[in-house]
C-alpha cells in the first residue's frame, strides 16, 4: 500500500536528514559557470526591457510581426524553461494568439523551419489550442528532414513536440518520437554532441521526459540553458541585444528568492512534525524532506502558495505514516481502531485509544486536518471541513479493504485491485487539499464535477501502476500485500514479467493521454492552474519512480533535492 510518490531515505530520522543536507543557501561551486555570469542589466532593467520588446509587437506592421514570430516563440520557450514566464503571461498569450492565427492560415512562416514548426505545435497544444498533429506528418520519419540541415537542437524540438501526443490515433507523433529517440540516443552513445551543455540537456530529456516537473526543469536549465542552441532557427531576432547571461541572471535571482522561502517552510514543517510527536514513532518512513521537495516541484508559485505546499506536505506525511501502520506498524485491531476514529472524527482522552501509536497518529491527523480546514475555510470563504474529512474516510476505508484482502489471503482480479488501490495511493486527497490554498475559489460543483473526478482517477492510476512496477521485486521478496504485477503474473495467461510491464506501461500511457486532454482543454469547469497541479503531480510521481534502483537507493534524488532546495 506504499504511497506512490513518496520514497524514504532508509534509516534517517528528520534530525539526521537535516545533518545530511546542511543548509548553506544556493549551491555555488567554482565549476558552476551559470552562477558566475556577469549580467549587463539589473534584474529590474531586464524585466522592463523585455516588456518593451514585447510591446513593440503592437506597433509592428503585420509583415514585420510575422517575421518575428519564430524568434518570439524561442523567447517564450526560454522564459518557460527558466521559470520566468509568469512575469510576462499577457505578452505570451498575445504572441500565441497571433501564432495560432498563422497556424490556422497555414502561413509559410510556420513551415519555414522544422524547429519553428515543432515548437509552435508544442506551445500551442499545451496552451489549449486545437492544433492537428498531422501538420507534422512531413517529419514522421528521418527522411522527411533535410540531411543537410538536421542537427541536435532541431531534433530536440521534434522530440519534445512528439511527447504532446494526447490521442491514441496520433501515429504521426508516435513515429516522430520513435526516430528522434533513436537519433538522439545515437548522438549520445557515439559522443557526437561536442557542446557539453547540449549533451547534458539531451541526456536530461532522454532519461525520463514525462518525469520532469516544470520546476525541476527550471533548476536544471539554470545550468544547461544556452540561447545559442536556437541558432538552428536562423532567426531575425529583436531580442538579440539581450544576452544569455541576462536571462539566466534574472532566473537565478528568482530561484534564489524561492529557495529562501523553501527554507522557512521546511523549518515550519520540522516544528509541526515534532509538535505532533510523529518523531517518537518507532515505525514508518521519515518523509518530511522528500514530501516537501515534491510539494515544491508541484506547486510552483513561490510568493503566494506557501500554505498549499505545507498542506501538500502534511497530508503526504500523514498518509504515508498511516499507510505504513496498516502495512506493518500496527496490529489489525489497531488499524481498525484508527479507521473507526476517522469515521467518528472526535477527540478522545488518552486512555480511550487502542495504543500509544494510535493516539499519536490520530491526534496528529485530527489536529492537523482541523487546522487546515479552518485555514481553507478562510481561503475559500466557506467551510470545506466535511469535504476534507470525507476524503480521509475514503482513504482509510481503502487501506482497510487492502489490509483485509492481504490478511485473508484473498485473490483479486486486476480490476478489483485497481478499484481500491487508486484511492489508497492517496494522490486525490493530497492534491485536493493543497488546491484549497492556491488562491482559486473552488465551489462544490467544481470539486464534485466529473472533470475533477477524472483528473483524480487518471493521476492516481498512473501513480499506482508506476509505483507497483518499481516496488514489485521488493514486495515479492517480503511477501507484502498485493501488487498489480503479481496479479497479472498470476491471472492464468502465462505472461512474462516483461510482458506484464509492457501491458502496464500501455495502460499508464493511455491514462496519461486522457489526463493531458483534460488539462490542455480550454473552457472547462476547473481553472487551468488547478488542472496543472494534477499534471505536475503526475510528473513528480514519474520522476520519483524512474526505475527500481532509484526507488530502493535514491541517490540521484538526494542530489536533486539538495540542489533544488539549496540544502
Amino acid at each position: 500500500m506504499s504511497l506512490a510518490f513518496v520514497t524514504s531515505f532508509s534509516g534517517n530520522s528528520v534530525g539526521s536528514l537535516r545533518n545530511t543536507f546542511p543548509r548553506h543557501g544556493f549551491p555555488v561551486t567554482a565549476n558552476k559557470s551559470s552562477l558566475t555570469f556577469r549580467c549587463s542589466l539589473t534584474t529590474t532593467e531586464l524585466r522592463k526591457k523585455l516588456k518593451e520588446k514585447f510591446k513593440e509587437e503592437d506597433n509592428d506592421s503585420r509583415e514585420t510581426a510575422i517575421v518575428h514570430i519564430p524568434s518570439n516563440l524561442c523567447v517564450i520557450d526560454t522564459l518557460q524553461r527558466l521559470g520566468l514566464n509568469r512575469y510576462f503571461q499577457s505578452e505570451i498569450d498575445t504572441i500565441l494568439e497571433s501564432t495560432y492565427m498563422l497556424w490556422q492560415q497555414k502561413h509559410k512562416i510556420m513551415f519555414s523551419n522544422v524547429a519553428t514548426h515543432a515548437m509552435a505545435f508544442r506551445l500551442l497544444r499545451v496552451k489549449g489550442y486545437e492544433v492537428s498533429s498531422e501538420e507534422l506528418a512531413p517529419y514522421d520519419n528521418q527522411d522527411g528532414v533535410s540531411q543537410q540541415t538536421i542537427d541536435v537542437a532541431m531534433v530536440i524540438e521534434l522530440y519534445r513536440a512528439a511527447h504532446e501526443r494526447i490521442y491514441e490515433e496520433e501515429t504521426t507523433l508516435e513515429n516522430i518520437l520513435a526516430w528522434t529517440t533513436t537519433f538522439l540516443n545515437h548522438q549520445l552513445h557515439s559522443n557526437s554532441i561536442p557542446d557539453k551543455k547540449l549533451h547534458k540537456l539531451v541526456e536530461f530529456y532522454m532519461n525520463n521526459y514525462h518525469g520532469i516537473p516544470i520546476r525541476l526543469g527550471v533548476r536544471r536549465n539554470l545550468d544547461l540553458y544556452d540561447m545559442s542552441h536556437y541558432q538552428a532557427l536562423r532567426l531575425k531576432n529583436r531580442f538579440s541585444n539581450i544576452c544569455n547571461e541576462d536571462f539566466i541572471a534574472l532566473a537565478m535571482q528568482d530561484f534564489t528568492i524561492c529557495q529562501a522561502q523553501y527554507h522557512k517552510e521546511l523549518q515550519q514543517l520540522q516544528r509541526w512534525y515534532a509538535d505532533c510527536r510523529l518523531d517518537t514513532l518507532k515505525f514508518g518512513r521519515q518523509v518530511v524532506f522528500i514530501s516537501y521537495f515534491l510539494a515544491s516541484l508541484v506547486i510552483d508559485d513561490c510568493a503566494t502558495s506557501a500554505h498549499a505546499r505545507l498542506a501538500f506536505t502534511k497530508t503526504t506525511v500523514l498518509v504515508t505514516l498511516i499507510d505504513d501502520f496498516f502495512d506493518y506498524g500496527g496490529s489489525r485491531k489497531e488499524c481498525y481502531h484508527i479507521h473507526e476514529l476517522v469515521n467518528e472524527w472526535k477527540g478522545k482522552a488518552s486512555a480511550e485509544y487502542e495504543s500509544k501509536e494510535v493516539e499519536i497518529l490520530f491526534t496528529a491527523l485530527y489536529n492537523t486536518v482541523n487546522e487546515l480546514a479552518v485555514m481553507a475555510g478562510v481561503e475559500q470563504g466557506r467551510s470545506v471541513k466535511e469535504f476534507i474529512i470525507g476524503m480521509w474516510v475514503e482513504v482509510l476505508s481503502s487501506f482497510k479493504v487492502e489490509l483485509d484482502t492481504w490478511s485473508d489471503g484473498s485473490q483479486q482480479s486486476f480490476d478489483e485491485y485497481m478499484s481500491t488501490s487508486w484511492l489508497s495511493i492517496s494522490g486525490k486527497i493530497v492534491i485536493l487539499v493543497a488546491l484549497q490554498f492556491i488562491g482559486v475559489k473552488l465551489s462544490d460543483e467544481m470539486l464534485m464535477s466529473e472533470e475533477c473526478s477524472d483528473l483524480s482517477r487518471h493521476v492516481s492510476i498512473i501513480i499506482r501502476l508506476i509505483n507497483d512496477v518499481c516496488s514489485f521485486e521488493k514486495e515479492r521478496r517480503e511477501n507484502k500485500g498485493n501488487n498489480c504485477m503479481s496479479i497479472l503474473l498470476a491471472d492464468g495467461r502465462g505472461v512474462t514479467e516483461e510482458e506484464a510491464i509492457a501491458e502496464i506501461k500501455e495502460i499508464v500511457e493511455n491514462h496519461r493521454r486522457k489526463l493531458m486532454q483534460i488539462v490542455y482543454k480550454k473552457g472547462t469547469i476547473l481553472p487551468r492552474r488547478c488542472r496543472d497541479t494534477f499534471m505536475e503531480t503526475c510528473k513528480a510521481a514519474s520522476y520519483v519512480y524512474t526505475s527500481s534502483d532509484e526507488f530502493t537507493t535514491p541517490q540521484k534524488l538526494k542530489e536533486d533535492m539538495k540542489s533544488f532546495l539549496g540544502l
